[in-house]
């Protein structure tokens, strides 16, 4: 076998606890800032030195009050006062369970309960929720994001008159730091337990696999762990600031005002993205002289001449004018997508991670690009494949300190998922011979065939989306044969008649066990996770 190539990694101080984060960034980068934010018209901005002093402040009210050693929820919209809370409970000992706030009001209730929370952190978007979880939760006591900075003002009180019970309490590696509960594309969420020294090695082991240059904006929901380690720690880690979007329509003037160098997407948004680019040279009628710079770009690429910054500079103007890497993670992306964004100047590194890995468990490097895969293990973990088939395809099995302790209150499912130290991903997946990981697939959504063959829905689906005018797809087994089922634009003149001779193409390149039976056209779009994930329960 070939022996893999070995790429040094960025260096990074280890910290194992996520008070020791914060206390880092804050010796080491003082007052620098850590996060900008528009607040009523004005720009807020919020140094590492002061994050640090806010958690304290807001920490100790806390304590003061009586919230020792608790779970406690948080709800609403990505904002500093969140993140705040989740510093401030979580560096005192307590526990923090995110809820997601697209949630109806009985679910949040739900996740409320089964997580034995006593305490809800609640912006005022989502107050409505908070009373609705108080009525049903009598004992439950809730506090506005909108009275924090009067709890710090109060905690800063209690501080200079020598009170420092909140700021002596030691943070063991091993305690646990955060509830979350999965979004359950599958089946009912299950709340992951992740330790601190989940969180903080995760967040080092990213910074060592990715390096990035300059500030960002935060768009992924924190109460996912993907936008609190990916959106969050990570860039504090490397001293840079987060600037905080609170809401996708303020997005491109974001862009303007906070000027990225990098982000961290889930596939949708980039490909909207990529959709309203083009969408906007069309609009002004440079579609076509784009189309064709792109095009003498490429042929410069290859003779290692780069001149994107000037020949897209008005495109690149669109994102701040600085942006350079995009990191996707949560759902694959098309590979169209990474070139296009390329041909443009801007660098997609895809990753892979999973809400039970704290999330990252593998990213592609700076200097080590593979395009249909996702990289290389980040460093915290191991990862290896249980029972390969001829193809070297089997599950993706993970050890390391990223990997949770187990679910909250479900013995059973802790004991399927663990094995001997290994966390059983689900995903089906298989490692070359230079280390890249791929994932191929999900076990749950592998289609048996009557002769045995075990055939992967997701490869069958990528063939799907080759047809331009389907949106969305799911491929699964009925009635003995492969169907699938799409949502269609249909503003493509004749899209239901095309389909079916669409699908024999396909059919003809695929090996015949793979040929599609049954095409079924949805009304409406599928149901949807909160992450806008398709429910795959919903097939067959």
């Amino acid at each position: 076998m070939k022996k893999r190539q070995q790429y040094e990694l960025y260096s990074h101080p280890q910290v194992y606890t996520l008070k020791e984060l914060l206390l880092s960034c804050s010796e080491r980068f003082g007052e620098k800032p850590a996060f900008r934010f528009q607040r009523r018209k004005s720009e807020i901005v919020v140094s590492h030195l002061q994050f640090k002093n806010d958690v304290m402040a807001l920490g100790s009210w806390l304590w003061k009050e009586g919230h020792q050693k608790c779970h406690v929820a948080v709800l609403g919209e990505n904002s500093y006062e969140w993140i705040l809370s989740h510093f401030a409970v979580t560096c005192g000992g307590s526990v923090i369970v995110p809820i997601d706030k697209e949630l109806s009001g009985a679910e949040a209730v739900s996740l409320v309960r089964e997580s034995d929370s006593t305490l809800l952190i609640c912006s005022e978007t989502y107050w409505d929720v908070a009373e609705q979880i108080r009525e049903e939760i009598p004992q439950l006591t809730c506090v506005s994001m909108k009275e924090i900075p009067r709890c710090i003002e109060k905690g800063n009180e209690l501080i200079q008159t020598g009170y420092a019970d909140y700021q002596q309490v030691k943070i063991s590696k091993e305690d646990l730091a955060s509830i979350v509960y999965t979004s359950g594309t599958t089946g009912k969420s299950k709340g992951v337990m992740l330790t601190h020294e989940n969180f903080a090695t995760n967040s080092v082991a990213t910074c060592c696999n990715v390096m990035i240059k300059g500030p960002s904006i935060l768009l992924l929901p924190l109460h996912h762990t993907f936008g609190f380690v990916a959106g969050v720690t990570c860039v504090l880690y490397y001293g840079y600031h987060v600037y905080i979007n609170s809401s996708l329509k303020r997005l491109m003037d974001d862009f303007q005002k906070a000027a990225p160098q990098h982000l961290s997407l889930v596939p949708l948004i980039l490909e909207t993205l990529y959709k309203r680019i083009w969408a906007a040279a069309a609009q002004q009628g440079k579609d076509k002289a784009l189309k064709l710079l792109v095009g003498v770009s490429n042929i410069l690429l290859k003779l290692k001449i780069d001149l994107r910054k000037k020949l897209f500079k008005s495109v690149l103007k669109a994102f701040g004018g600085n942006l350079e890497t995009v990191i996707s993670g949560g759902a694959p992306l098309d590979e169209k997508y990474v070139k296009g964004f390329h041909a443009l100047g801007i660098t997609i590194i895809n990753g892979y991670g999973i809400t039970e890995c704290s999330p990252v468990v593998a990213t592609n490097r700076n200097n080590a690009l593979r395009n249909k895969t996702v990289g290389f293990p980040v460093c915290c973990n191991e990862v290896r494949i249980d029972q390969p088939d001829a193809q070297g395809n089997g599950e993706i099995m993970v050890r390391g300190s990223n990997v949770m302790i187990g679910y909250y209150r479900d013995q059973q499912s802790t004991d399927d998922a663990l094995q001997d130290g290994w966390f059983r991903t689900g995903d089906i997946g298989r490692i070359d011979e230079d280390g890249y990981l791929y994932i191929t697939g999900r076990i749950k959504n592998l289609i048996i065939l009557a002769n045995g063959e075990n055939i992967s829905a997701e490869s069958i689906e990528q063939e799907v989306y080759t047809i331009p005018y389907v949106k969305e797809c799911i491929v699964y087994g009925k009635e003995q044969l492969i169907a699938a089922e799409v949502f269609l634009d249909e503003e493509v003149p004749n899209a239901r008649v095309s389909i079916h001779a669409d699908i024999q193409k396909i059919n003809q390149r695929l090996p015949r066990m793979k040929n599609i039976g049954k095409v079924i056209i949805r009304e409406t779009e599928f149901p949807k996770t909160t992450t806008k994930k398709i429910k795959r329960n919903y097939g067959g």
